[in-house]
């Protein structure tokens, strides 16, 4: 079998430990070069995996013609990153988010459409167990038809402090919403099977990352002065088919749970779903009732690498030239409802919502 040639760039810890390392273990898949713009980290990490490195990725591209690569950089690069890569003619997937606004994931999938390449989006959170199973039992009918869906993921102290995440070039301009918001409209979109939103509400607020006395509660560090992300979001989403959706989700807040904690609920007149977990839900239940009994049901779920599923998937789409699971179109209805948040909390008002044609 012919191995298809993949690239990695940036090698970070997410770049190296989700999707270089699982790529190492594809015997399909032959990793000929990774490139990041750290020269040491670019060194380090290609003498580690005994492959090629550099710090430029287009230098990359051309000297190693690569089949597909992975982009794991900051936020804020990956569209423009994404786009010089499929116009190269290289397939791509992109860690998530897609991109830092509507506009640029937009443009990235009309670039991939326009070449006739490959484009996943790497959400990881996608392979989870106990999404499969919810999934599964909303294609059953268990379910019913849903009417409204629930997401919350929340940390009591988790800013990031480190300009990867909250400088506004490199992380987008945005905060907690388009960094781990995304997290939740991709699990509970992939439930519902990504009806179109119409109408989105919302609102932000700033209430730790200014505060001089919460940096040390929180992880790294930065200047209060220069903070100038949110760090919570809320939102209330309406589809076409009449469901609805609200979404909470936070950098900081006090709450009574230490750590990050995800809440996922959706409610059908058949049947409830409520997922626990963080990013990646890791426990589903399923609530509903016989003629004469209320139940709930509890899956017996495996232990599954997300991450190795993640790239094996996009090998996949690759060798057999078919959609990816996290398709372009996907991050374009979750994009168009981040930034509706965003613009509904900036207004103080509703916000209908028009997707774009690609």
């Amino acid at each position: 079998m012919e191995k298809v040639k993949v690239g990695v760039i940036g090698v970070g810890g997410h770049g190296r430990g989700r999707h270089l390392i699982p790529y190492t273990k594809l015997p399909n898949v032959e990793v000929v070069a990774i490139a990041d713009v750290n020269p040491k980290r670019a060194e380090a990490v290609g003498n580690e995996f005994k492959v090629k490195y550099y710090t430029d990725y287009l230098e990359m591209i051309e000297r190693e013609n690569p089949d597909a690569v992975s982009i794991v950089t900051p936020t804020g690069l990956h569209a423009r990153i994404a786009k010089e890569v499929l116009s190269k003619g290289v397939h791509v997937l992109v860690d998530k988010p897609l991109g830092a606004n509507l506009n640029e994931v937009v443009d990235v999938v009309r670039t991939a459409k326009a070449k006739g390449k490959i484009l996943m989006v790497g959400y990881w959170s996608r392979f989870s167990q106990a999404l499969k199973f919810g999934t599964e039992v909303m294609n059953l009918g268990m379910v019913g038809e849903p009417y409204l869906a629930y997401g919350y993921l929340v940390r009591r102290r988790g800013i990031p402090g480190v300009p990867t995440f909250i400088d506004k070039e490199l992380s987008g301009g945005k905060g907690a919403l388009l960094d781990i918001g995304c997290y939740i409209l991709d699990n509970l979109l992939s439930l519902l099977g990504f009806p179109k939103p119409i109408t989105v509400s919302g609102a932000t607020y700033t209430k730790f990352g200014r505060n001089p006395e919460e940096v040390k509660f929180n992880w790294g560090s930065w200047d209060p002065s220069k903070f100038e992300l949110e760090d919570y979001a809320v939102g209330f989403v309406r589809f076409e088919n009449g469901a609805s959706m609200i979404i909470e989700v936070g950098w900081a807040a006090n709450v009574s749970h230490v750590g990050e904690v995800g809440v996922y609920r959706v409610l059908g007149d058949k049947g409830g779903l409520e997922g626990r977990g963080h990013e990646a839900i890791t426990d589903m239940s399923l609530h509903s009732r016989t003629s004469n009994f209320l139940y709930d049901t509890k899956p017996i779920l495996g232990n599954v690498d997300m991450a190795l599923e993640m790239v094996k998937a996009f090998i996949e789409s690759v060798t057999q030239n078919k959609e990816p699971p996290t398709t372009g179109y996907q991050s374009i209805i979750i994009h168009s409802i981040i930034d509706a948040v965003y613009e509904s909390a900036s207004k103080g008002s509703e916000v209908r919502v028009t997707l774009p044609e690609v």
